[in-house]
């Protein structure tokens, strides 16, 4: 199956940060990312696959009930992307708000830097 980088991000938000079954997120992770990939927050920086699973499990866990959704398209420039999603209560305004920004490496995601527009605390 050909995926565009663009969706490529959007399966990472709705497949990766979304899925709460590890086994299926991890499934994903070794197909959408590169084996030295990371993952970028602002106080937080994660290297590789498995640890990257580590932490979605661990955003999922603190949320239950919580579901990222998308908030538009993709939009890919060469070998970077950018994606805006919520994460909220399923069925309700979101609670958090933000953007990735994804960096490519032969057809899979080898950065993601996530940007919160709205944080819990605002």
């Amino acid at each position: 199956m050909i995926t565009t980088l663009g969706q490529l991000m959007e399966r990472n938000v709705l497949e990766v940060f979304g899925e709460r079954d590890s086994g299926r997120r991890k499934s994903v992770i070794d197909e959408l990312y590169t084996e030295d990939c990371t993952f970028f927050e602002a106080d937080d920086q994660i290297i590789g696959r498995d640890a990257l699973n580590a932490k979605v499990g661990h955003i999922l866990e603190e949320a239950p009930g919580f579901v990222f959704r998308l908030a538009g398209q993709a939009e890919v420039n060469h070998d970077h992307g950018r994606l805006r999603w919520h994460f909220g209560p399923n069925g309700a305004a979101p609670v958090v708000t933000g953007m990735d920004v994804a960096v490519f490496k032969q057809g899979r995601i080898c950065s993601l830097y996530a940007f919160l527009d709205k944080a819990p605390s605002d």
